[in-house]
């Protein structure tokens, strides 16, 4: 790009009505294109589009912005707010494309750092898909984002998913362009193993792998030499899935949301975080099975229970057989139904010795304020607990027992956090209703937990 000249006249200098004559000088525009367009990069990237406007010095620009984040969520809001009508969504997804299209025919960086796609498109636009891809994967991308998300118009299922062309990578003529890829992501897009597994071989770089809802991940292989880099890798709800083998690798998260699938999980010395969800976490033996082999080393556990209540003989199962010797966080998710006893829950928070935070998340299902005695269980002290959010608190008195619980047993506790909002908030048509009942739940939860915590413990109620 060429470079523009600076001004250098003298700033005293003034015309011959004594005003000023650089005081309307437009000085950012006079700096050097490379610095403009590393200030345009710090813009959403249609903020930076839109800057095209401003004179004919700015009118190009942004076609330089190593960053491509096309992100159609407004216009998928849009869709949704007016019901949901397969003839506006189509319109939309055009004039998405279009848009895309327009956008790379026009840009002029050779280097592209991040490039993110996000919107509800099916298999039937897999040719303008195919040649985005093709562009990024041949300009030396850092960062692959493939989100054609279906969760504002209805699930569309995997036979109507885009499939990422596996062929257009083995025929890759310059492998060298994706060999500085550090993070791929994609979601409701199929992607199979064999896809995956080039990317491991052939991107020395890659540290952050996420797959979500691939209906022909049927298994992953990441074995020694495959991918030193690869710190995070994410597999959510890809059904068809059998088979997860991680040997010999420096991985350190591992999230992994699903079915019972069968795991091989050896010699990751370096792994301390893990988050398990899915169908998987109604069977405890598979929770337990998947955390024992690594337990020692975990310092953060989430697990997102799809179910409502978890017995007392599940968690003494888990108690029994996990210690979490090393784990500071703790994160539990649950849906709340009536007013179930989370109690049970304690036993998990029992098998963390060192646990300094513990955060539990319900999702409200028909919550109950029943009017009835405060549980408690046998009491375990926690010596290390400083910290706990509750999120979801609907003034239960099972919400109000777990409060309770920590309160009564932990030895340095300084801070208890509770958030009354929903964990999944309802759509924004019913925005004002909901704000309504939060409020009334901030109220009701002021009046039930004010002079049950007290210093040194500090309530936040949200």
């Amino acid at each position: 790009m060429a470079k523009r000249r600076r001004f250098s006249a003298s700033c005293s200098e003034k015309d011959n009505k004594g005003v000023d004559k650089h005081s309307s000088i437009d000085r950012v525009s006079a700096l050097p294109d490379d610095l403009l367009v590393n200030i345009l990069s710090l813009l959403t990237f249609k903020e930076a589009i839109a800057t095209s406007v401003l004179s004919s010095r700015w009118r190009y620009l942004w076609t330089f912005v190593p960053k491509l984040d096309f992100d159609g969520g407004e216009s998928l809001l849009k869709v949704s707010s007016k019901g949901y009508r397969k003839s506006l969504l189509n319109k939309e997804r055009s004039a998405y494309v279009e848009w895309v299209d327009h956008v790379l025919a026009l840009h002029n960086n050779s280097t592209v750092e991040e490039f993110r796609v996000f919107f509800d498109l099916d298999k039937s636009y897999k040719d303008s898909i195919g040649k985005w891809i093709r562009y990024a994967l041949g300009r030396k991308i850092q960062r692959l984002e493939l989100n054609l998300t279906d969760e504002f118009y209805g699930r569309r299922g995997y036979d109507k998913y885009y499939n990422f062309p596996c062929k257009l990578l083995m025929r890759m003529e310059n492998r060298s362009a994706i060999k500085c890829l550090k993070s791929i992501s994609t979601n409701c897009v199929n992607v199979s193993g064999e896809a995956l597994e080039f990317f491991l071989c052939n991107c020395p770089l890659l540290e952050n792998l996420s797959v979500t809802e691939s209906g022909l991940l049927s298994s992953l292989r990441i074995i020694s030499g495959s991918s030193r880099s690869l710190k995070s890798l994410e597999i959510s709800l890809c059904h068809n899935l059998e088979l997860v083998e991680i040997r010999d690798s420096n991985l350190v998260c591992f999230k992994y949301e699903g079915p019972r699938i069968n795991f091989l999980l050896e010699n990751l010395p370096h792994l301390v975080e893990m988050f398990i969800g899915g169908i998987i976490t109604k069977h405890m033996e598979d929770v337990v099975s998947l955390i024992s082999s690594h337990q020692p080393q975990l310092e953060i556990l989430t697990i997102d229970f799809l179910k409502n209540q978890v017995s007392w003989e599940e968690t003494e199962m888990f108690r029994s057989a996990v210690k979490m010797r090393n784990l500071k966080k703790l994160v539990v998710k649950i849906d709340a139904h009536k007013d179930c006893s989370l109690l049970p829950l304690t036993n998990l928070t029992r098998s963390s010795p060192c646990l300094g935070r513990f955060v539990l998340e319900t999702n409200w299902w028909a919550p109950e304020v029943v009017e009835r005695k405060v549980e408690k269980v046998t009491k375990s002290k926690y010596v290390h607990l400083k910290e706990m959010e509750f999120v979801g608190y609907n003034g239960r008195i099972s919400d109000l027992e777990m409060i309770m619980h920590f309160l009564e047993n932990s030895v340095l506790l300084e801070k208890i956090v509770v958030d009354t909002r929903n964990v999944i908030r309802p759509a924004l048509l019913f925005k004002e209703e909901v704000e309504a009942k939060e409020k009334y739940l901030r109220t009701r939860v002021v009046k039930q937990l004010r002079n049950k915590v007290a210093p040194p413990v500090n309530l936040t109620i949200l």
